[in-house]
């Protein structure tokens, strides 16, 4: 049985459809849109900045409790527009922040969306930045984002809560049981009694 939406299959099985590569970043207070076309794409109410995005990466994995891992690349740091969040990523505190990759299928002839043929939901893990040659007087970026996969319960138990709201996302929203468990693991929390 197939999940896709009957337009979206109509084209896949005649072999004729455009694909068009999304990826939304949700940083706190602020979400972003960027894809690999040559103007502005307005998807979901949110708009998609061009020719920012320059390769989504192979997902890589490991056999056992691995995660498994995907590395994004956008190019051109700095940019004229002084409020493009990549290139003032370190303003925000983008450790975890969401990140949907979504690939759209669209009508070759009429340029038009015709529906989702895959969509992946990551955290934001680390974000590397790889110096160009000098050109005229300033260097630019390329900017290596690594993802993996959201929750305690997609990556396995690592004995460390990051927070409540990742185990209340994993559980029951209502869930208190780790409230008073510290959030890293180097932060001590008496439990019981405690002599004094």
């Amino acid at each position: 049985m197939s999940v896709l939406d009957p337009n979206v299959e109509a084209l896949v099985d005649a072999g004729s459809l455009v694909r068009l590569d999304l990826v939304r970043i949700d940083l706190p207070g602020k979400s972003v849109g960027y894809h690999r076309g040559g103007r502005s794409f307005i998807f979901n109410g949110l708009e998609y900045v061009p020719n920012r995005f320059l390769q989504m990466g192979n997902m890589s994995s490991a056999l056992g409790v691995a995660v498994t891992t995907r590395t994004i690349s956008f190019s051109n740091i700095p940019v004229a527009d002084p409020d493009d969040a990549l290139a003032k990523i370190e303003e925000y505190n983008y450790q975890n922040a969401p990140v949907i990759i979504s690939h759209l299928a669209g009508n070759p002839d009429t340029d038009e969306v015709v529906g989702i043929l895959a969509s992946s939901i990551y955290e934001i893990d680390q974000v590397r930045y790889s110096t160009s040659a000098l050109n005229g007087s300033e260097r630019s970026l390329t900017i290596s984002i690594d993802l993996q996969p959201p929750g305690r319960s997609a990556r396995g138990s690592t004995g460390v809560k990051r927070s409540s709201a990742e185990h209340q996302f994993d559980n029951l929203a209502t869930d208190t049981f780790f409230e008073y468990a510290a959030t890293v693991s180097t932060i001590p929390e008496e439990w019981g009694q405690v002599t004094r």
